[in-house]
Parts: C-alpha cells; sequence; structure tokens
C-alpha cells in the first residue's frame, strides 16, 4: 500500500528540507566577522545606524560612506543593514579606537540566510504553480540551496541583495501565474508589480524581470476551454505593467538617482566584448558543474581565445534546445533553457559592467539551468532503471556540493582569511594585495605582512602594465597608495632614505583632483623624510611646493615644524 503526498504536504516537507539544508550548510557563517565591503555596508555607514535616517537611504548610494562613491541604488538592502543593526545593538554596542561602532555579525548573517532559503522556497513555489514534475520540485530547489557558487551571496554579508532581489523576482513570477479566478488573477497582477519594484529596489539585475514574465506569459500552455487570443492578452498585462515600471525606474536612475562618478571608463569594441562573453560563459559552466577554486576575484586573464569558441557552442546548443522544444511542445523545457540565457544575458559582458565575472551575478540565472536540466533528464531517462541512476547520482552531487559549501564558508571567516584565500586563487588581483596589506598595517598591526603585500602589489602592478601595454612610469592608483603606504612603514622604522624613495614615487604623477590628497600627503611626508635627515634646505623646498599647489595644508606644516606661520 502506497502512501500519497498531497499538495499541502509536500510544501510543508520542502519548507522543512530547505530550512535544514540551508541551516546545516551556512551555520558555520554565524561566526564569521564583517568582511570587505561590510565596512562601508554596515560599520561605517552612518545612516544605517540611525533609524531616523530611513527615508534617506532612498536617496543614496548603497556606499555612501567609507569606500567612496558608486552607482548601486539599493535602498531596501540598506533598510534590512538597519533593521538588523538596530536588533544587534541591542545584544551590545562598543566603539572601537578610532570611533567606529561595533556590533556582532551573527543576526546578519542570519538574515542572508532566511533570503537564500526563502529564495529557495519560492523557486519551489513557483515550479509547482508550473507543474513541473514532483520530483523536479524537490531536487532543483535543494541543489538551489546548498550549491557553492551561493557562497558569495550567502556567507558574505553585503551578498544580501542577490538573495534579496531573487525572492522578490520568484515571487513576482508566482503572482502572476495565480490565476484560478478573475479576483486572484487582478490581485496576483498587482502584487507581481509591488514585488518588481521591491526587486528593483534590491539589486539592479532585477531589471530583466519583464522578459522573464513575457516567456511565462508566452510559454504557459492554454487551457482548452479558453481563448487563446484573449488568454495571451489577459497575460500580457502584467508585462506591460512591468516595462512601465521599468522605464519609470530606469529614467530616475539616470537622473536623480545617478551616483556614478564621472570619468567612466570606454567599453571595449563589441568584438572584444563578444570574445570575452564566449570565454565567461565557458568558465561559468564549468563552475556550475565544477564548483572549485571559487574567489571573488575572477578575471579572463590567461584564458586562450579558443574557450570563446566552446562558449559560443553551448549558446548554439541552448538555441537549439529551445527550437526543438517549441516544436514537440516542451514547454518547460524552454522555459527553463530561455531562463537561463535571459538572465545570463546582462551579466554576459556584452553589455560593459564593473568585472568581466562574478560567481554571485549566477544567483538567479543558475535556477533556469538547473530546472532545464532536469527537464531534459526527465524526458531523456525513461526506464525505472536509469532514473534511479540519475537520483543516486544527483544525491551524490548534492553532498558533494554540501561539503565544498561548507568549507568555502570559511574563506569569510575574517578579511584575513578571505584575502588570502582570494590570493591564493589569483596571486595578480591589485585591491586584495592592497586590502590584505592595509588589514595586516591597520586592523592586526602586522608591519612586516603589510609591507611584505605592497611589495607585493608593486611587483604584480608592475607585471599587470607590461601584460596591457601601459608604459612602467604610469602609476597605477594602487601603486600610489602602496608607495604612500611603504614610505610611512619605512619612515616608522627610521629608514628615511627608502622612505623618501617611495614618497618621491608618488610625486612623479601629475597632479590631478583625483590624486591631490595623495600627493599632498607625499610631499609633506617628504619634508618630514628630509628634516630626519638633517636636509632642512630640502624640507623647506617641499613645504613652498606644498603649500603653493595646497595652501590648506598650512596647518599641517605648521604642526610639523611646531611653529606656525609661512614657510
Amino acid at each position: 500500500m502506497t502512501t500519497r503526498v498531497s499538495p499541502g504536504q509536500l510544501t510543508a516537507l520542502m519548507a522543512g528540507a530547505i530550512i535544514v539544508a540551508g541551516v546545516l550548510a551556512y551555520s558555520n557563517t554565524f561566526r564569521n566577522e564583517f568582511v570587505w565591503d561590510d565596512a562601508s555596508s554596515v560599520q561605517l555607514h552612518k545612516h544605517v545606524q540611525d533609524p531616523s535616517q530611513f527615508p534617506q537611504l532612498f536617496k543614496e548610494d548603497l556606499h555612501a560612506f567609507g569606500r567612496g562613491q558608486g552607482n548601486f541604488y539599493r535602498p531596501l538592502v540598506a533598510a534590512s543593514f538597519m533593521l538588523d543593526f538596530a536588533l544587534a545593538r541591542r545584544a551590545g554596542l562598543s566603539v572601537d579606537a578610532s570611533g567606529v561602532p561595533q556590533v556582532s555579525p551573527f543576526l546578519f548573517h542570519r538574515t542572508n540566510l532566511f533570503w537564500h532559503m526563502l529564495a529557495a522556497f519560492l523557486l519551489f513555489a513557483l515550479l509547482t504553480r508550473l507543474e513541473t514534475p514532483p520530483a523536479l520540485r524537490i531536487i532543483v530547489p535543494l541543489l538551489y540551496v546548498v550549491h557553492p557558487l551561493h557562497t558569495e551571496a550567502v556567507a558574505y554579508i553585503s551578498g544580501r541583495a542577490d538573495p534579496m532581489a531573487a525572492a522578490f523576482m520568484f515571487a513576482a513570477l508566482w503572482f502572476v501565474v495565480w490565476d484560478t479566478t478573475p479576483r486572484k488573477v487582478a490581485l496576483g497582477y498587482g502584487l507581481s508589480a509591488v514585488c518588481f519594484i521591491a526587486g528593483l529596489l534590491c539589486k539592479e539585475s532585477s531589471a530583466i524581470l519583464p522578459a522573464l514574465l513575457f516567456l511565462v506569459a508566452l510559454l504557459r500552455p492554454v487551457p482548452e476551454s479558453a481563448a487563446k487570443f484573449k488568454c495571451y492578452a489577459l497575460r500580457m498585462i502584467p508585462v506591460f505593467v512591468s516595462l512601465s515600471i521599468l522605464g519609470l525606474y530606469g529614467y530616475l536612475r539616470f537622473t536623480v538617482l545617478d551616483f556614478a562618478s564621472p570619468g567612466a571608463q570606454t567599453a571595449a569594441p563589441l568584438w572584444e566584448r563578444a570574445i570575452a562573453a564566449g570565454q565567461a560563459l565557458a568558465l561559468y559552466l564549468s563552475l556550475l558543474f565544477v564548483p572549485v577554486g571559487l574567489h571573488m576575484e575572477r578575471t579572463l586573464d590567461g584564458i586562450p581565445v579558443w574557450v570563446a569558441s566552446v562558449g559560443l557552442a553551448v549558446l548554439l546548443a541552448c538555441m537549439g534546445v529551445v527550437i526543438r522544444g517549441i516544436q514537440y511542445r516542451q514547454y518547460r523545457l524552454v522555459l527553463g533553457v530561455a531562463w537561463f540565457l535571459v538572465t545570463w544575458f546582462p551579466i554576459s559582458g556584452l553589455i560593459p559592467l564593473n568585472a568581466p565575472m562574478a560567481e554571485h551575478w549566477l544567483y538567479v540565472p543558475l535556477a533556469g539551468l538547473l530546472w532545464a536540466f532536469g527537464e531534459l533528464g526527465a524526458l531523456v531517462l525513461r526506464s525505472a532503471r536509469s532514473q534511479r541512476v540519475a537520483l543516486a547520482a544527483v544525491y551524490g552531487l548534492s553532498v558533494w556540493y554540501f561539503a565544498v559549501t561548507v568549507t568555502r564558508n570559511r574563506d569569510w571567516r575574517d578579511n584575513e582569511t578571505l584575502y588570502r584565500a582570494t590570493l591564493a586563487e589569483n596571486p595578480n588581483s591589485l585591491r586584495v594585495q592592497f586590502n590584505l596589506a592595509v588589514t595586516y598595517q591597520d586592523l592586526l598591526n602586522n608591519v612586516p605582512g603589510a609591507r611584505r603585500h605592497f611589495e607585493k602589489l608593486l611587483e604584480a602592478a608592475a607585471g599587470h602594465k607590461k601584460r596591457v601595454g601601459i608604459a612602467p612610469e604610469n602609476l597605477l592608483d594602487e601603486e600610489l597608495e602602496a608607495h604612500l603606504a611603504l614610505g610611512d612603514i619605512y619612515f616608522d622604522l627610521k629608514q628615511y632614505r627608502k622612505a623618501g624613495e617611495h614618497y618621491a614615487n608618488v610625486l612623479r604623477v601629475v597632479p590631478t583632483e583625483a590624486n591631490k590628497s595623495l600627493v599632498g600627503a607625499a610631499t609633506l611626508s617628504l619634508g618630514r623624510c628630509s628634516l630626519a635627515l638633517g636636509d632642512s634646505a630640502r624640507a623647506a623646498l617641499a613645504f613652498q611646493q606644498l603649500l603653493k599647489a595646497q595652501p590648506e595644508m598650512q596647518i599641517a606644516v605648521d604642526q610639523l615644524l611646531g611653529s606656525p606661520g609661512p614657510i
């Protein structure tokens, strides 16, 4: 006698399974510290720490404090940080030596996991409403919740934007297929629009939702009793509503809510971006199936051009599956593949982005790909024996994914661990070398470690400039920072001549508004080195040059000389 599980029982069981899988996979993140951009997202964000500033969160960049102006408009993410901070401060609030408020990151990590599990559950609910086979409704969300590629979005507090945006996108799709009665149709369409707005306020990538709404409207079967034209016309209402919302959002983001700094980099030629897109797609697919060597600083440096042909072949294969799926009326398979392609396109690199690749960008595309492979497997594996073998393989894969996720979470334990793990995979990352050096210098008081990594940064920068054809005398921003920091380190070690050499390197650049403060600090410090070496004439010359370019530095010079008045 077999026991049939009702839809309500399956939903309850899946909710429990997702919670258990999520907690087991990510509970070792709860003791992790704030890392990387968490400083500007939470620790230095004065508005996040003050509930009275809630409206201000909707008027500014997410990183308005600490790391410099960006163009990340994510007010709901900032609001979630505000709530976490308010609750965490009740458990204890202290202030470090630099005056930065300190709270436990424990609650922040739990909230990240909550949104990740909610996204997985809403994916299950969507697959259920789209009438996928029961086995896929179980397998796809569980693989999704433990997949190691999501560690960057879950173990990293500032990665919360991805699961929040995905949860609202999945909910919006779920609501548009809530069409059993006219009342539910109207309510579902309205709630879908609300979820779309919320998704846009979490992350810019939610802008792709109208395309997914169109695919769902087009590829869902029409009931035999319904008039096709009327049914499709009704389904297109949420698409047009979402496009209207997107138009208003786009207008605001390009006007009053555009926080981008002037002087953005020029995009590479289209043919170069097409090659990079093919390379990135091939690498993404390898990470989707064999997620090893995960890290935050992915580049395409050293990747052979022929790898782009692999990506192109995959793209053509996906298009072929879509065409054949339409021919044979396998609309769920088509929808899964199209979901992946549509959500991959904005991160493909064809549209200029601030990086060639990022693991967390696959948070939404991965759902479509897992679904597509599940549907393909259901079509191909007909015999009971092949299905049992496939289920055993999926079980083994999920166990391996779980183990990799737990292991990867440890890389996010603290800044030092994260940066060292990243450099183990990409030792040429200038900003990670810089971040690790600053961590040693400012947080861990490890001067030898700081000096070592500032010097490694200079070596890596020289190699990078040689590879891309930048003249050695043209110093990168990271080099300027490293020379200034090394000058300070050697000055404290009383190696004044060596310190002076590093300060002099900073002064090789043409002063601009962007590097003005660095040049001023280097000039002041070079004068200080000259005084320490007994060369008062050279010191006076340095101070005169400084005050001529930056008269506001008079107070700093007076404090150094201990005698106020012009030089």
